[in-house]
Protein backbone atom coordinates (compact mmCIF):
# COMPACT_ATOMS: atom_id res chain seq x y z
CA UNK A 1 0.00 0.00 0.00
CA UNK A 2 1.13 2.96 -0.78
CA UNK A 3 1.26 6.90 0.59
CA UNK A 4 -2.07 7.88 -0.87
CA UNK A 5 -4.13 4.72 -0.41
CA UNK A 6 -2.56 5.02 3.07
CA UNK A 7 -3.76 8.42 3.39
CA UNK A 8 -7.17 7.72 2.64
CA UNK A 9 -7.85 4.60 4.24
CA UNK A 10 -6.53 6.27 7.90
CA UNK A 11 -8.90 8.99 7.13
CA UNK A 12 -11.94 6.65 6.03
CA UNK A 13 -10.79 4.37 9.43
CA UNK A 14 -12.01 7.24 11.31
CA UNK A 15 -15.89 7.45 9.98
CA UNK A 16 -18.61 5.57 11.17
CA UNK A 17 -19.02 2.72 9.38
CA UNK A 18 -22.03 3.42 7.28
CA UNK A 19 -20.01 5.90 5.48
CA UNK A 20 -16.69 3.84 5.34
CA UNK A 21 -18.36 0.95 3.69
CA UNK A 22 -20.12 2.87 1.02
CA UNK A 23 -19.61 2.81 -2.58
CA UNK A 24 -18.05 6.36 -2.60
CA UNK A 25 -15.35 5.35 -0.01
CA UNK A 26 -14.88 2.36 -2.33
CA UNK A 27 -14.19 4.91 -5.16
CA UNK A 28 -12.13 7.02 -3.00
CA UNK A 29 -9.95 3.99 -2.64
CA UNK A 30 -9.33 3.21 -6.03
CA UNK A 31 -8.89 6.92 -7.09
CA UNK A 32 -5.97 7.23 -4.21
CA UNK A 33 -4.53 3.66 -5.60
CA UNK A 34 -4.48 5.18 -9.01
CA UNK A 35 -3.18 8.11 -7.63
CA UNK A 36 -0.20 6.23 -6.15
CA UNK A 37 0.34 4.53 -9.49
CA UNK A 38 2.00 8.29 -10.85
CA UNK A 39 -0.06 8.96 -13.49
CA UNK A 40 0.22 11.49 -16.03
CA UNK A 41 0.19 15.46 -14.82
CA UNK A 42 -3.28 15.67 -16.63
CA UNK A 43 -4.54 12.59 -15.48
CA UNK A 44 -3.13 13.52 -11.76
CA UNK A 45 -4.88 16.53 -11.93
CA UNK A 46 -8.92 15.07 -12.42
CA UNK A 47 -8.03 12.36 -10.36
CA UNK A 48 -6.85 14.37 -7.30
CA UNK A 49 -9.82 16.53 -7.77
CA UNK A 50 -12.39 13.81 -7.91
CA UNK A 51 -10.58 12.33 -4.92
CA UNK A 52 -10.88 15.94 -2.73
CA UNK A 53 -14.53 16.20 -3.94
CA UNK A 54 -15.28 12.19 -2.65
CA UNK A 55 -13.38 12.61 0.73
CA UNK A 56 -15.53 16.25 0.98
CA UNK A 57 -18.71 14.57 0.65
CA UNK A 58 -17.69 11.27 2.73
CA UNK A 59 -16.74 13.84 6.11
CA UNK A 60 -19.80 15.83 5.43
CA UNK A 61 -21.75 11.90 5.84
CA UNK A 62 -19.81 11.26 8.10
CA UNK A 63 -20.49 14.59 10.23
CA UNK A 64 -24.28 14.27 9.37
CA UNK A 65 -24.21 10.71 11.07
CA UNK A 66 -22.42 11.80 14.13
CA UNK A 67 -24.94 14.33 14.53
CA UNK A 68 -27.93 11.76 14.15
CA UNK A 69 -26.15 9.48 16.84
CA UNK A 70 -25.53 12.36 19.21
CA UNK A 71 -29.41 13.07 18.67
CA UNK A 72 -31.08 9.60 18.84
CA UNK A 73 -28.91 8.70 22.46
CA UNK A 74 -30.39 11.89 23.82
CA UNK A 75 -33.93 10.88 23.00
CA UNK A 76 -32.69 7.50 24.67
CA UNK A 77 -31.63 8.89 27.60
CA UNK A 78 -34.35 11.81 28.16
CA UNK A 79 -37.22 11.12 30.84
CA UNK A 80 -40.63 12.32 30.48
CA UNK A 81 -40.20 15.03 33.57
CA UNK A 82 -37.81 17.13 30.88
CA UNK A 83 -39.70 16.80 27.93
CA UNK A 84 -40.97 20.18 26.41
CA UNK A 85 -44.72 18.91 26.67
CA UNK A 86 -44.85 19.13 30.73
Amino acid sequence: MKVIERATRDELRRMPAVVRSSALAKAAIDLAKRLDAGPADTAAVLLVRELRMAMTDLRERAKDDATNDVEDFLRRVSTPAFDAGH
